[in-house]
């Protein structure tokens, strides 16, 4: 009987690892990502048929009957509904477990970086705050089942350094509540939801009402915000995996907007640059102080980014990492502020 289920699996097996074969002999073609791509690249791993079929069948035996990750290097799946990235993308998950950390090579070279960008700011007055938003793996590491080194974590490094080199440091998970009842990130995908932002922007502001007592901001608490939960189709994690499920999406709006006004674009898009470019520059004008705020910031950054915009006379804001001298010298802002995820912090050592 055992022998017969066998040769049965074998059968299946064979037949469905020919099914794309067959799709490719008889010319049966993927429809085009782009509607307006007039042409289909004969590339096979582009045009392997049933390729999203296939890879749903792989992972429900290999998850659902082996109850094994199919993908442990790209997603860590803790079977309670969270999801979490793995090491395939900058060591995430190795990082924020603390095993793998900065070198004294690399804490050297964060020095002498750091330093000349603090200095280079000084001299032009600008206020330099370099800020890191924390991996979902620091916050909820308790739920997967790593052992933690006992040693500084590379936002742990910078934080040290910062406060050597008296460079203003913030980190963005600082003042993240303690209460199990709110939830900081989204279940599958790696970025935070908006109460994280909504702390993280208190974080930023504590900072940076310190070292412009004279200057009037607003100071936002949850009874300024409309707060509503949706279930929406989400997680990049979930792409991955190549899964279509929704989770609940948690909104902050404000009850009593702000007047702001969005500008034109101005700049003209580095070469080389990889984002949307639609999101490459955002510029806001306001009428609460004449403070000028210049960001270089990530994806992470949407989740506070309105917060900004109603506290500053004008802002800019830049989806890139990249310290470009020459912009900021042109754009002359009073504060340059550098936000960065945790699990991209490599990006500091690019000169």
């Amino acid at each position: 009987m055992q022998k017969k289920i066998i040769k049965i699996f074998i059968i299946v097996f064979i037949t469905m690892i020919s099914i794309p074969f067959v799709f490719t002999v008889l010319k049966i073609k993927v429809k085009p990502v782009n509607k307006l791509e007039k042409e289909i690249s004969l590339n096979f791993k582009r045009n392997f048929p049933l390729k999203a079929d296939l890879f749903k069948i792989y992972y429900a035996i290999k998850n659902d009957i082996f109850e094994t990750n199919p993908m442990r290097r790209q997603v860590v799946d803790v079977k309670n509904g969270w999801k979490f990235l793995g090491d395939d993308y900058s060591n995430a998950l190795s990082e924020s477990k603390r095993i793998i950390v900065f070198n004294k090579k690399e804490i050297e070279s964060l020095k002498q970086i750091l330093t000349y960008r603090n200095n280079w700011l000084k001299e032009r007055n600008i206020k330099f705050y370099l800020s890191v938003a924390p991996n979902k793996h620091s916050v909820y590491g308790d739920m997967i089942d790593i052992k933690e080194y006992n040693r500084n974590s590379k936002l742990e490094q910078i934080d040290s350094l910062c406060k050597t080199l008296d460079i203003n440091f913030i980190n963005l998970g600082a003042d993240f509540p303690k209460d199990e009842n709110i939830r900081l990130y989204h279940k599958t995908d790696t970025h935070w939801n908006d109460y994280a932002g909504f702390y993280a922007f208190g974080s930023i502001m504590k900072q940076i009402t310190k070292d412009f007592v004279n200057t009037e901001f607003n100071i936002y608490t949850l009874d300024d915000m409309n707060i509503e939960t949706t279930i929406d189709p989400i997680g990049d994690l979930n792409e991955i995996l190549r899964l279509e499920k929704s989770e609940a999406f948690i909104h902050f709006n404000f009850k009593n907007p702000e007047k702001i006004h969005e500008l034109d674009k101005t700049l003209t898009i580095r070469k080389g640059y990889h984002k949307d470019p639609s999101f490459y520059e955002l510029r806001y004008r306001n009428d609460i102080n004449d403070l000028k705020i210049m960001t270089m910031n990530d994806s992470f950054f949407g989740y506070f980014r309105k917060y900004l915009v109603n506290n500053f006379g004008n802002s800019l804001f830049i989806w890139d990492y990249v310290f470009d001298e020459n912009l900021i010298e042109s754009e002359k802002p009073d504060i340059l502020l550098h936000e960065i995820a945790e699990r991209d912090v490599d990006f500091l050592l690019v000169k």
